[in-house]
């Protein structure tokens, strides 16, 4: 009897995307075929043929309407390239499907050429989209690679057998459509080219992070599926995911720029910075999957993921759970980090009663009361607590003398100071009698406790952190404290041109050294040019940190992406903006579903009734929670900080106007504190240039009277 011969069987990355549109029972029909090749290619029933034309392509049956397209890339290894109907599995198959090594990356590619033109030809018939009402610039796209010759494309690593489809592309329309199918690199290097980077920026951003390190052989198709830069995988957890309705390409398909950190050991902290889109959020999940693998779980050791806020973290958790199974999941803590401050703060024992901003407020107004004090007021007394004492674990006087003041309000002299921190301790006193707490105090005790707990019993073994831009002090001096100093111990990822809470920090100072650790991601690769070009405008002229003592740069940061203008639509009435809201939404749920839209506005109140004028005109909408992403077919309603790290295909910016945002108090500042105005617009700027990036597809800003002043450059 002949021995089973048992095969490899991989999945091409555009056969995943055809997999995941499947219908269900076909997709069940192709794990029961994925299962069934593996052990035993030669099966009867599976009928493996090869087609004519390339010698490396196969067919073979899933059902009797669907037929699994193959590429042979040694003996017993294939990889899925397509699912088609069984017609056309054999209709044209010499002039359809060319498997290729690209000569520059060394990835496996594959170009299906009646995709190709039939997206194109689809896009062709498309009807031209109407004008927005104040579109933000108009880009003119003809001929768009007339002049760029063969050999310069070839050289960037453009896939060689699409060379003459690329010749006939002549709109914006053909272009997405093209780049849809095309092979990722092709498509990137054409986006970045429309998107107006130089000869030397897409050499720079797109083509070097990705070109071989040697000569590549091109007929060598084993060692390319095994590169990093090819779109493969052989994971059966990928395949199960992509079968249960879980596809998403960031979960198996990292870009190699992201990869090459994910996989790096670093020496100490290391810092990933970028542009909102460049994919930190999926090299933080990425690199925490990679490193709770690589934990001993006899060892009992623990990862920390965290970030600022609880929306975040619960989004995070639930990505992680589809990279992890359950035995590696178990040793990863997912908390936002406050929760972790809680955590560690109870076990000193009750904490008593929280206090709010408000009862604060009110507290201090006690103490200058009591004290006679008329120099400095509440708000002052309260922020410079908050930001100084608290943010910077100052325990005396002696520390508050020489405390750091970066961006406060007002110089203060020796005599001041000592004054001030007279009214602390009586603020600090009064807390006590009343038996409450407040964040910013707890925040500070525990860093110092678990900075003075007994060395080497330490609580993680590696953190890694999201969004780390909003981080105080205190928290940096806590999580200095919950990992020791080793190999990989704290992985940070962060942009400063995002920060929307705390102040600058200089990590360096506060312990953390990430000298030579630092890397920066400028490719965009969920919002479009387009949208991108907005929301630049709106940061224009912004300063920013580098979280070490010198400033950051948006320079290189682009987008490989083009897609709908933005659109800017003013309204007379705050009924009118609901209604707008509301016949917006509803087109865009009608022809894409409720999944992946999303509405952000300044204020809560504004969310309810946002989420009230939706869901009357038969719109299912949600509020984004604290601490929970809604279901992800509901539209997703909140504040704009509400949406901070999430993402979504279609967004609207709304409640813009110049008597919502800037917030109030923040206007009240241009006259009594213009130093700690400067700031709070800052924060202002940074959080609509975050809104405005959610978007994946397209982003419409709505707003009563004049628009915000954030709002007038990128509406120009």
């Amino acid at each position: 009897m002949t021995e089973p011969q048992s095969a490899v069987l991989s999945v091409y990355g555009n056969a995943a995307r055809r997999l995941a549109k499947l219908d269900r029972a076909v997709q069940a029909r192709y794990a029961e075929f994925q299962s069934k090749f593996c052990a035993n290619m030669d099966l009867p029933g599976l009928r493996l043929k090869r087609l004519q034309g390339d010698r490396r392509l196969w067919s073979a049956r899933i059902t009797d309407d669907y037929r699994a397209i193959l590429c042979e890339v040694a003996r017993a290894h294939f990889v899925l390239i397509d699912v088609a109907p069984r017609q056309s599995s054999y209709d044209r198959i010499d002039h359809r499907y060319t498997a290729h090594v690209n000569g520059v990356t060394g990835a496996f590619e594959v170009a299906d050429f009646d995709e190709i033109h039939s997206a194109v030809a689809e896009s062709e018939r498309s009807p031209e989209p109407a004008a927005p009402a104040h579109p933000v610039r108009a880009v003119a796209v003809t001929d768009l690679f007339k002049d760029y010759p063969d050999d310069v494309l070839l050289d960037f690593g453009v896939a060689a057998p699409l060379l003459p489809a690329i010749r006939q592309i002549a709109t914006g329309d053909q272009l997405k459509a093209f780049c849809d199918v095309a092979p990722r690199h092709t498509a990137e290097i054409l986006n970045a080219i429309d998107a107006g980077f130089t000869l030397a920026e897409i050499e720079e951003f797109v083509t070097a992070p990705v070109r071989a390190p040697e000569p590549v052989d091109t007929s060598d198709f084993a060692a390319a599926v095994e590169r990093r830069t090819s779109y493969v995988t052989s994971s059966d957890a990928a395949v199960t995911a992509m079968l249960d309705g879980r596809f998403e390409a960031w979960r198996l398909w990292t870009h190699p720029t992201q990869q090459q950190l994910i996989d790096r050991t670093y020496k100490g902290p290391a810092r990933v910075s970028g542009g909102p889109g460049t994919g930190k959020t999926v090299v933080a999940l990425h690199r925490t999957a990679r490193l709770a693998r690589g934990l001993d779980p006899a060892s009992g050791e623990r990862i920390l993921l965290t970030t600022f806020t609880r929306n975040l973290a619960a989004d995070l958790k639930s990505k992680l759970g589809l990279l992890l199974d359950q035995e590696a999941l178990a040793r990863v803590d997912v908390e936002h980090l406050d929760a972790v401050v809680h955590r560690l703060a109870r076990e000193q024992g009750d904490l008593g009663a929280l206090m709010g901003d408000d009862d604060m407020l009110a507290a201090w107004e006690q103490v200058r009361s009591d004290r006679g004090e008329t120099e400095f007021d509440a708000d002052f007394l309260l922020s410079e607590w908050n930001d100084v004492v608290c943010a910077q674990l100052v325990t005396s006087r002696a520390e508050y003398l020489q405390a750091r003041r970066v961006k406060r309000p007002r110089r203060l002299n020796r005599i001041q100071r000592a004054r001030v921190w007279e009214l602390v301790e009586r603020f600090n006193k009064l807390l006590a009698e009343r038996g409450a707490w407040c964040w910013p105090q707890v925040r500070a005790t525990t860093a110092v406790a678990e900075k003075h707990r007994l060395k080497g019993d330490y609580r993680y073994r590696h953190i890694v952190i999201d969004e780390a831009q909003d981080l105080t002090p205190a928290h940096w001096v806590l999580l200095r404290a919950l990992v020791p100093e080793a190999v990989d111990d704290l992985f940070i990822t962060g942009d400063t041109f995002q920060r929307i809470y705390g102040q600058p920090v200089t990590l360096g100072q506060l312990g953390i050294d990430i000298r030579g650790r630092s890397k920066r991601l400028t490719l965009n690769y969920r919002t479009t040019r387009e949208i991108l070009l907005a929301a630049l405008a709106i940061g224009s002229g912004a300063q920013a940190d580098d979280l070490d003592g010198d400033t950051d740069s948006l320079a290189g940061y682009r987008s490989v992406m083009s897609g709908a203008l933005p659109e800017f639509r003013p309204q007379t009435t705050p009924e009118a903006e609901l209604a707008t809201i509301a016949t917006q939404v509803r087109a865009w749920t009608e022809a894409h579903g409720t999944g992946g839209i999303a509405v952000a506005v300044p204020l809560k109140a504004m969310a309810a009734k946002v989420i009230d004028g939706l869901n009357a005109a038969g719109v299912p909408a949600a509020a984004l929670a604290a601490d929970a992403v809604p279901s992800s077919d509901t539209v997703h309603v909140g504040t704009m900080h509400r949406l901070k790290g999430l993402e979504y295909r279609f967004m609207m910016v709304s409640g813009i106007g110049a008597d919502k945002f800037p917030y109030g108090y923040v206007r009240k500042l241009a006259d009594t504190d213009p130093q700690r105005f400067e700031l709070e617009m800052a924060k202002a700027r940074n959080l609509l240039f975050v809104a405005a990036t959610r978007a994946r597809d397209a982003v419409v800003f709505t707003w009563t009277g004049e628009p915000s002043p954030l709002l007038r450059l990128a509406a120009a």
